[in-house]
């Protein structure tokens, strides 16, 4: 246990780091020049609104195959990403207490709450399913966050449960079942994506970005939002005349697998293009 005088003296410390580790705190290996910067990023913000944060060491797993991805966080932001650049699976959890300023002390206490496991297990065809799940046993959860960030060789099917956060999936090959509150989502992949695929948000964008040799039967609807679409690739099929500012009822490429899209106070962005993944930081149109 960390008495109170050291913990002061360390919320002082972590709020100069991280003004001072953008300029020369070098990546760790599964992360990328992007992924830093927005570690960098989050841990200004949050040392400047008086939150505790600490970053557990990334686990490494040996993984063969495309790897599925089974994740249920309590609260707050998920990653899931294929980098061929990498031989192994890594897991890295921030764990974030929003207590504020004045309870800074408790809020770093708490931070040990929350606890986390991944663990590997087998799937038909001789891949495997990585398993996340996060929990905490603190009376006041609310203020408790877990941001979570998978890297794997090749990404296959994706189920993913938060709240309080936003989503971010890239590079799959497989099946999507996203469901989150408060948060924008992205699906990006260059592969062609023929399986179900599930997003439902509130409060938040969704950015769905494929390949043309995908296939679907689209139903995407906002409420005080639009569905914007653009396919440069393969073959549109409107399903009906009603389609609105808010709704769109498609087909792509004749295909029949489900692709469910639902959100509220924010836009639904639809693109069928050559290069999903080539966006920066913002996407302001499809």
């Amino acid at each position: 246990m960390i008495d109170r005088p050291t913990a002061m003296r360390a919320a002082a410390a972590i709020a100069l780091a991280a003004v001072l580790v953008p300029l020369g705190e070098g990546c760790r290996s599964h992360r990328t020049v992007e992924d830093q910067v927005l570690h960098n990023d989050r841990n200004f913000r949050d040392a400047m609104m008086g939150r505790t944060f600490h970053t557990d060491d990334a686990v490494e797993l040996k993984t063969n195959g495309p790897l599925a991805v089974d994740i249920d966080n309590f609260s707050g932001s998920v990653v899931v990403r294929a980098d061929r650049d990498v031989t192994s699976t890594f897991v890295e959890v921030r764990r974030v207490s929003k207590h504020g300023i004045g309870r800074w002390y408790e809020g770093y206490e708490a931070l040990d709450d929350a606890q986390w496991t991944a663990t590997l297990e087998p799937r038909a065809g001789g891949n495997q399913t990585l398993v996340v799940r996060t929990d905490t046993p603190n009376p006041e959860k609310h203020f408790h966050q877990m941001q979570v960030l998978v890297i794997t060789p090749a990404l296959d099917a994706v189920k993913i449960r938060t709240q309080k956060g936003d989503v971010t999936v890239i590079e799959n090959q497989g099946a999507v079942d996203i469901e989150t509150t408060r948060g924008d989502v992205r699906m990006m992949t260059p592969w062609p994506i023929t399986g179900p695929v599930t997003i439902v948000t509130s409060d938040g964008t969704i950015d769905y970005r494929v390949r043309g040799e995908s296939k679907g039967a689209f139903d995407c609807e906002t409420v005080g939002g639009e569905v914007r679409h653009r396919c440069e690739f393969g073959k549109w099929a409107y399903m009906n005349d009603g389609n609105d500012h808010d709704r769109f009822l498609a087909t792509l490429n004749d295909g029949t697998n489900p692709i469910v899209l639902r959100t509220t106070e924010g836009n639904i962005r639809v693109a069928v293009v050559p290069d999903p993944t080539a966006v920066g930081i913002v996407i302001r149109d499809p």
